[in-house]
């Protein structure tokens, strides 16, 4: 077998195990009764911070005189961060 062939061996397997692993973390997550409940808390909260965040921003953030870039927004990367972590909690 050649190098190439080993590789792509290697590498499928490597994916079939990581696809085996993500369903049955999936099913996990699935089958519990609390974590469906956590995850639809973490996305009514995710849905309130947006609402409570579509205020008018002031021009420092958001505007021509920006100093950060227009697509930046901190409430974006502070729900992906909890959520991130969340999920982490969650699959175990």
């Amino acid at each position: 077998m050649s190098r190439g062939e080993k590789l792509y061996q290697m590498m499928m397997a490597g994916t079939e195990a990581h696809a085996r692993w993500d369903y049955e973390t999936s099913m996990n997550i699935l089958n519990d009764q609390k974590r469906p409940l956590i995850i639809g808390l973490i996305m009514i909260l995710a849905v309130i911070a947006d609402w409570a965040f579509a205020a008018d921003l002031p021009a420092t953030i958001v505007g021509s005189d920006a100093y950060q870039p227009a697509f930046y927004h901190l409430a974006v990367v502070m729900v992906n961060a909890v959520s991130h972590l969340c999920s982490s909690l969650i699959s175990g």
